[in-house]
This record gives C-alpha cells, structure tokens and sequence, in this order.
C-alpha cells in the first residue's frame, strides 16, 4: 500500500519547485526587486494550511504506524518536531509578507531570512523523509499496517482539494514565476 507514499512523494516533488520558486523571488527580493506581495501570501498560506492539514497529518500516521511496529529512530522524532517548527517558520514568512502588504515597516534583511530559514528547512525535512523514513517505511510496514493507514487518513484527513483551489494554486504559481522571469 505504497500508495500514499508515492502521493507524498509527489507532493514532495510539488513543494521542492515551490521552494525553487520561491528561492528565485527571495534572489530579486535582496536585488531590490519587488515581487507580487499578495500573491506570494497567498501560496505561503496555501502552502501552510496544506501542510498543517493534510500533508504532515499524514505523514504523522505513518510515523505513529513505525512507532507501533517498534521502530523508534531517533530521526522520527525530529521530523515530528520539524513539522512544528516548519508550521510556525512558514506562518512567521506570511506574516512578514503580509506586512509589507499592509504597509507596516519591515526590514528587509528580516523578511529574507524568515523566507530562507523556512526554505533550508523544509529541504532538509524533506531530504530527510526522503531517504530515511520513507525507505523506513516501505521495508518495515506491512500490508496491514498500509490498511490502517489508510483507514486513518480517509477517517481524519481529507485530501481532496477542489479544482477551483488547484486552478487558483496553478495561476498563483504560474503568476509568481513570470515576475521571476522578466
């Protein structure tokens, strides 16, 4: 039952070009280019309540899931912390970003580095998911174990999001990356 696996995955995929994304409007930011604010809070947004309620909650199961299997990696309890700490990085960017949108003084160098730690972050999570948990998972977890995954993500977590909302993410993405371009 690798297939949440290769969902999240996926998803991992997704999110490594949004940090590229947004690693190239953070290099015009500190050229002292201005990037389309609203925009760009309103994917780190959708990048937060992504993350907060679906993707890490997921990937909360399967590690609960090695837990009862006996697994208990010292690196399963920091991506457990790592969500956490990438939630409030991801919100504390936002939040600068929409500052500058409300019009209220922001040092650049701050919203940068709030930008760039969250980027380093979240690369490092996910390399780590990557090549440590996944793996993990795939060689321990057993088909019973997938099935109650399974159950628990359809039970608690709802995946699915509207194609209005996956329309609107295309366009966001698709808008932030003409103004790196020009």
């Amino acid at each position: 039952m690798t297939q949440i696996l290769a969902r999240l995955h996926q998803e991992h995929v997704q999110i490594s070009k949004l940090l590229d994304l947004l690693d190239d409007l953070l290099a015009m930011f500190h050229a002292g280019q201005e990037p389309d604010y609203e925009i760009l809070s309103e994917l780190l947004q959708y990048m937060e309540d992504y993350s907060d309620q679906i993707h890490h909650p997921t990937e909360e199961v399967i590690r609960e899931r090695l837990r009862l299997a006996g697994q208990n990696q010292p690196y399963l309890d920091v991506l457990t912390r790592q969500h956490e700490v990438l939630n409030e990085m991801t919100r504390n960017f936002r939040q600068a970003v929409e500052g500058v949108v409300n019009g209220e003084v922001q040092r650049r160098d701050q919203v940068e580095a709030y930008g760039r730690e969250m980027i380093a972050t979240l690369r490092a999570h996910l390399d780590l998911e990557e090549k440590e948990a996944f793996p993990l998972a795939r060689q321990v977890l057993t088909e019973d174990d997938w099935a109650a995954i399974k159950a628990e993500v359809a039970r608690t977590i709802d995946p699915r999001l509207s194609e209005t909302d996956l329309q609107r993410i295309r366009a966001i993405v698709q808008h932030l990356t003409s103004q790196v371009r020009v």
